[in-house]
Protein backbone atom coordinates (compact mmCIF):
# COMPACT_ATOMS: atom_id res chain seq x y z
CA UNK A 1 0.00 0.00 0.00
CA UNK A 2 0.88 3.82 -0.60
CA UNK A 3 0.54 5.96 2.26
CA UNK A 4 1.62 8.96 0.21
CA UNK A 5 -1.97 10.02 -1.23
CA UNK A 6 -4.10 9.76 1.97
CA UNK A 7 -1.45 11.19 4.78
CA UNK A 8 -0.82 14.15 2.22
CA UNK A 9 -4.51 14.77 2.53
CA UNK A 10 -4.79 14.89 6.01
CA UNK A 11 -1.95 17.20 6.09
CA UNK A 12 -1.68 19.63 3.10
CA UNK A 13 -4.95 19.66 1.36
CA UNK A 14 -6.74 23.30 0.51
CA UNK A 15 -9.48 23.26 2.66
CA UNK A 16 -10.55 26.59 1.33
CA UNK A 17 -9.04 30.28 -0.57
CA UNK A 18 -10.07 33.69 0.44
CA UNK A 19 -8.48 37.25 -0.80
CA UNK A 20 -6.31 38.95 1.99
CA UNK A 21 -4.63 42.12 1.77
CA UNK A 22 -4.91 42.18 -2.58
CA UNK A 23 -3.59 38.29 -2.25
CA UNK A 24 -5.28 34.98 -2.21
CA UNK A 25 -4.51 32.79 1.38
CA UNK A 26 -5.79 29.18 1.57
CA UNK A 27 -6.89 27.21 5.10
CA UNK A 28 -5.08 23.97 5.24
CA UNK A 29 -5.01 21.53 8.08
CA UNK A 30 -1.82 22.74 9.57
CA UNK A 31 -1.12 26.27 11.42
CA UNK A 32 0.48 29.24 9.23
CA UNK A 33 1.25 32.93 10.53
CA UNK A 34 -0.70 34.65 8.38
CA UNK A 35 -2.57 31.73 6.15
CA UNK A 36 0.48 32.75 3.22
CA UNK A 37 0.92 28.90 2.87
CA UNK A 38 4.37 29.74 1.42
CA UNK A 39 5.64 25.35 1.95
CA UNK A 40 5.22 23.56 -1.16
CA UNK A 41 5.64 19.61 -1.55
CA UNK A 42 7.91 17.90 -3.68
CA UNK A 43 7.65 14.09 -3.30
CA UNK A 44 10.04 11.54 -4.27
CA UNK A 45 8.58 8.14 -4.48
CA UNK A 46 10.87 5.25 -4.25
CA UNK A 47 8.69 2.18 -3.30
CA UNK A 48 4.87 2.73 -3.64
CA UNK A 49 2.40 0.72 -4.49
CA UNK A 50 0.26 2.12 -7.57
CA UNK A 51 2.46 4.83 -7.81
CA UNK A 52 5.38 5.00 -10.13
CA UNK A 53 9.08 5.63 -8.89
CA UNK A 54 10.18 9.20 -9.42
CA UNK A 55 9.32 13.14 -8.71
CA UNK A 56 6.76 14.66 -8.12
CA UNK A 57 4.75 18.57 -6.98
CA UNK A 58 1.78 18.28 -4.68
CA UNK A 59 -1.50 20.76 -5.71
CA UNK A 60 -2.86 20.66 -2.83
CA UNK A 61 -6.00 22.72 -4.28
CA UNK A 62 -6.44 19.94 -6.65
CA UNK A 63 -5.29 17.18 -4.04
CA UNK A 64 -2.73 15.68 -7.26
CA UNK A 65 0.10 14.25 -7.20
CA UNK A 66 1.94 16.21 -10.71
CA UNK A 67 4.95 14.48 -11.77
CA UNK A 68 7.86 16.08 -12.48
CA UNK A 69 10.89 13.13 -13.57
CA UNK A 70 11.10 9.88 -13.31
CA UNK A 71 13.77 8.26 -11.22
CA UNK A 72 17.62 9.86 -11.74
CA UNK A 73 20.75 10.13 -10.91
CA UNK A 74 19.22 13.17 -8.95
CA UNK A 75 16.84 11.61 -7.06
CA UNK A 76 19.22 8.67 -6.12
CA UNK A 77 21.67 10.93 -4.49
CA UNK A 78 18.54 13.30 -2.66
CA UNK A 79 17.24 9.40 -1.65
CA UNK A 80 21.18 8.39 -0.46
CA UNK A 81 21.68 11.61 1.27
CA UNK A 82 18.66 11.10 3.31
CA UNK A 83 19.54 7.58 3.88
CA UNK A 84 22.41 8.65 5.50
CA UNK A 85 21.07 11.46 7.29
CA UNK A 86 19.28 8.86 10.21
CA UNK A 87 20.58 6.47 12.54
CA UNK A 88 20.74 3.22 11.70
CA UNK A 89 20.47 4.10 8.20
CA UNK A 90 16.76 4.09 6.70
CA UNK A 91 16.45 3.74 2.90
CA UNK A 92 13.03 6.25 2.47
CA UNK A 93 10.20 4.89 0.69
CA UNK A 94 8.80 8.39 0.35
CA UNK A 95 10.98 11.08 0.81
CA UNK A 96 8.83 14.27 1.06
CA UNK A 97 10.85 17.46 0.42
CA UNK A 98 9.47 20.59 1.37
CA UNK A 99 10.59 24.20 -0.23
CA UNK A 100 9.21 27.97 0.98
CA UNK A 101 8.12 30.14 -2.02
CA UNK A 102 10.20 33.32 -0.70
CA UNK A 103 8.25 36.11 -2.16
CA UNK A 104 5.10 34.07 -0.46
CA UNK A 105 6.04 35.01 3.13
CA UNK A 106 8.07 37.68 2.67
CA UNK A 107 5.20 40.12 1.22
CA UNK A 108 4.37 40.69 4.51
CA UNK A 109 7.23 39.74 6.46
CA UNK A 110 10.19 40.80 5.05
CA UNK A 111 12.94 40.41 6.90
CA UNK A 112 11.83 37.53 9.08
CA UNK A 113 10.85 35.80 6.79
CA UNK A 114 13.13 32.79 6.59
CA UNK A 115 12.85 32.58 10.58
CA UNK A 116 9.20 32.29 10.28
CA UNK A 117 9.72 29.83 7.01
CA UNK A 118 11.47 27.62 9.49
CA UNK A 119 8.91 27.89 12.36
CA UNK A 120 6.59 26.79 9.65
CA UNK A 121 8.55 23.89 9.10
CA UNK A 122 8.10 22.86 12.51
CA UNK A 123 4.67 23.45 13.18
CA UNK A 124 3.92 21.36 9.81
CA UNK A 125 6.28 18.41 11.04
CA UNK A 126 4.43 18.26 14.04
CA UNK A 127 1.43 17.62 12.10
CA UNK A 128 2.87 15.26 9.99
CA UNK A 129 4.41 13.32 12.91
CA UNK A 130 0.65 13.35 14.24
CA UNK A 131 -0.76 12.35 11.17
CA UNK A 132 1.39 9.93 10.20
CA UNK A 133 1.17 7.90 13.91
CA UNK A 134 -2.10 8.12 13.31
CA UNK A 135 -2.18 6.26 10.16
CA UNK A 136 0.35 3.49 11.77
CA UNK A 137 2.79 4.52 9.40
CA UNK A 138 6.65 5.47 9.98
CA UNK A 139 7.30 8.84 10.05
CA UNK A 140 10.81 10.38 10.01
CA UNK A 141 11.80 14.31 9.72
CA UNK A 142 15.62 15.09 8.67
CA UNK A 143 18.17 17.28 9.79
CA UNK A 144 19.90 17.12 6.44
CA UNK A 145 19.22 18.29 2.58
CA UNK A 146 20.86 20.05 -0.50
CA UNK A 147 19.63 22.80 -1.61
CA UNK A 148 21.05 22.89 -4.60
CA UNK A 149 20.34 19.26 -5.94
CA UNK A 150 16.96 19.92 -4.80
CA UNK A 151 17.07 22.63 -7.62
CA UNK A 152 18.74 20.78 -9.90
CA UNK A 153 16.70 18.08 -9.51
CA UNK A 154 13.55 20.38 -9.81
CA UNK A 155 14.19 22.88 -12.39
CA UNK A 156 13.29 25.15 -9.48
CA UNK A 157 14.64 28.72 -9.21
CA UNK A 158 17.26 28.59 -6.51
CA UNK A 159 15.92 32.15 -4.73
CA UNK A 160 12.47 32.08 -5.39
CA UNK A 161 11.74 28.83 -4.16
CA UNK A 162 14.38 26.12 -2.39
CA UNK A 163 14.57 22.90 0.13
CA UNK A 164 14.09 23.83 3.57
CA UNK A 165 13.64 20.75 4.82
CA UNK A 166 12.74 16.69 4.52
CA UNK A 167 10.72 14.03 6.21
CA UNK A 168 10.73 10.54 4.99
CA UNK A 169 7.28 8.26 5.08
CA UNK A 170 7.23 4.46 4.99
CA UNK A 171 5.11 1.63 6.46
CA UNK A 172 6.18 0.15 9.65
CA UNK A 173 7.34 -3.16 9.36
Amino acid sequence: MCPGEPFLYRTARVRATFPKDEKECSDRPYANGGACYELEFYIIVNRCENIPEGLYHYCPLDHQLCKISDKNSYLETLLKNAETATVPPCNPQILIILATRFPRVSWGYESMAYALTLKHVGVLYQTMYLVATAMNLAPCAIGGGNSDLFATATGCDYYAETSVGEFMLGSRA
